[in-house]
């Protein structure tokens, strides 16, 4: 007796770790995967993530004040204030709950990004998948320095991806640095200039961060043949 196979989904997230609506996304994805599997879902799922730069011009470790940053870059005390309290609500919004918190700093990514590809290779998709959850909660919710090897490290153990030593090594060196340069441009070639971006099958384009749902009822189409990816 034949079965049907199951339809590949390749998820493709391309993100930075200081995006809010990253973090916000990537909540928002991986909830609507895990409620396609539980409806079992004729679907087979793949999760990969890829690199973006928000801010170029990011100072590196221990970069700059946060806030100082985005009041001088979005126009005033009262407007980041305002911008602030709207994250904070859409955090607490989403499940699980984000806690948004905007005290610390902010600096240059790159090195976020190696570490994040170096986990893809080291421990595949989960591994990448739970060092990612672990950097966006240090940034956006214990207000530590997303570019400091000393976090990165600590996060990289955290996550079961190599120990603090071997991660620090790593980060020393400039070990896929030429990678995450290509995925760069490789967004920038594909025309992306905001995150989060996610693309279906390579295929199918899903521009911010939205609803959990939306990204469900995508799934169920793809299921029932009503959309191709």
């Amino acid at each position: 007796m034949s079965t049907v196979a199951n339809k590949p989904v390749a998820v493709e997230i391309t993100s930075d770790s200081i995006c809010p609506f990253c973090y916000i996304g990537f909540n928002r994805v991986t909830s609507a995967i895990s409620r396609a599997k539980a409806e079992q879902l004729p679907l087979d799922f793949s999760l990969r993530f890829a690199p973006f730069l928000l801010d170029p011009t990011l100072p590196p470790s221990p970069g700059e004040n946060k806030r100082e940053r985005y009041i001088r870059r979005f126009g005033g005390k009262e407007k980041v204030a305002a911008m602030e309290e709207a994250m904070k609500e859409r955090g607490r919004g989403c499940n699980p709950p984000i806690e948004f918190s905007y005290g610390g700093v902010v600096s240059q990514t790159t090195d976020s990004h190696r570490l994040i590809e170096k986990a893809y290779l080291e421990k595949g998709e989960e591994g990448q998948k739970a060092l990612v959850a672990r950097l966006f909660k240090s940034y956006f919710e214990e207000e530590e320095d997303p570019a400091s090897h000393e976090i990165l490290s600590r996060d990289a153990e955290t996550a079961g991806i190599m120990s603090k030593a071997e991660a620090l090594e790593f980060l020393k060196s400039d070990e896929l640095s030429k990678e995450v340069e290509a995925g760069i441009r490789k967004a920038q070639l594909r025309g992306i200039s905001g995150v989060p971006f996610t693309i279906i099958n390579d295929k199918l384009a899903i521009s911010g961060a939205q609803e959990e749902d939306t990204f469900l009822e995508v799934f169920r189409k793809i299921a029932k043949g009503e959309l191709q990816a």
